[in-house]
């Protein structure tokens, strides 16, 4: 007798994604699966896209503005499927895409799986760094994970629901946090590189720089509440994303420092000392903006990629330091809250 696949509801968060939502709901038509449903989460759009989605022939939730993570855990209350899977509104699927994400849920020891995407690239130097970043971490994935990435994920529906589902709270990387607490309950993430879906392009310099500040912000968040697994386990942030946000803090606060010790006896000192970090900042990053310029055959992309880069690398730090402030924040109002 045939086993049936397992039924998939498709979950979609979606925010003003009138121009990106479309010909996702197109490649969703054209699966190779037939046993699946296709949720839309409306996160409050204020563009077109609530038309457009009604063009097909899915499951329409409205809801306020909330955020992904929101999103995200309305969108699995109302699945029915055994499996949810997840992607965001600005990518395409392959057409075997679901096929590979589900088939290692036939070991009972899967609680999620996790694909491969692949941005794609245009003529900005961002767009070429971001999918160069992205294609080098994945890569470096090992084949059980601790981290089912939002944009292309499944989830046994069950063990979702068992560890309380996606967090509205967490303003960004619910992803990551729903991954730690599967983690830290024993399930396992399986990485299936052929379950492949594409990214639209990275924005201008503007877009990057102001995600790569946001991340930085979700990442102090992490280190607060799950310390080992987003220092030690976790295999898709590379070393250097964990070095650069303090490093670039670091030499930040320096170079403040050295304006006020400028005219005292440790203005040298301060000033040695910002010089030293600024050179190791700088030589951290010329092998990143070299394989830009190598593999967009733009020489000018390395200087673009290294302006890029430093640039990045002041946005992480100012995220980690506003993050790192409002932890300390929180912690003390839920102290002052907790004594009252």
């Amino acid at each position: 007798m045939t086993t049936l696949p397992p039924t998939v509801s498709i979950v979609v968060p979606t925010w003003n994604a009138e121009k990106t939502v479309g010909p996702l709901l197109d490649s969703l038509r054209s699966l190779a699966y037939e046993r699946y449903e296709v949720i839309i989460v409306n996160d409050g759009s204020t563009d077109g896209t609530k038309g457009v989605v009604q063009r097909y022939p899915v499951k329409l939730i409205d809801q306020t503005n909330r955020g992904a993570s929101a999103a995200r855990d309305a969108g699995l209350r109302a699945a029915s499927g055994e499996i949810i899977a997840f992607v965001d509104s600005d990518v395409t699927v392959s057409r075997d895409w679901l096929k590979h994400l589900v088939r290692p849920f036939a070991d009972p020891t899967v609680a999620a799986t996790t694909g491969q995407t692949i941005f794609r690239r245009n003529e900005k130097c961002a767009a070429w760094m971001r999918s160069l970043d992205i294609a080098r971490r994945y890569s470096q994935r090992r084949e059980y994970t601790r981290l089912a990435n939002g944009p292309n994920s499944a989830f046994r529906r069950d063990v979702l629901l068992e560890v309380g589902g996606f967090n509205p709270q967490w303003y960004h990387a619910e992803d990551t946090e729903v991954s730690y607490r599967l983690v830290g309950r024993g399930y396992r993430i399986r990485y299936v590189p052929e379950a492949v879906v594409h990214h639209v392009p990275e924005g201008d310099w503007r877009d990057y720089l102001r995600k790569r500040y946001r991340d930085a912000k979700a990442f102090t968040r992490m280190l607060a509440r799950y310390t080992r697994h987003a220092i030690l386990e976790d295999d898709f942030v590379s070393l250097g994303m964990k070095v650069q946000p303090p490093l670039f803090l670091a030499t930040l606060l320096l170079g403040i420092l050295s304006v006020f010790l400028f005219f005292t006896p440790w203005g040298p000192y301060a000033l040695t000392g910002l010089v030293v970090l600024v050179l190791v900042a700088v030589a951290l990053n010329v092998p990143e903006a070299f394989t830009v310029a190598r593999a967009s055959r733009r020489v000018a992309f390395f200087f673009e990629g290294m302006a890029l880069t430093l640039l990045r690398g002041f946005a992480w730090s100012l995220g980690l330091g506003v993050g790192m402030i409002q932890q300390a924040t929180r912690t003390r109002r839920v102290g002052v809250e907790g004594t009252s």
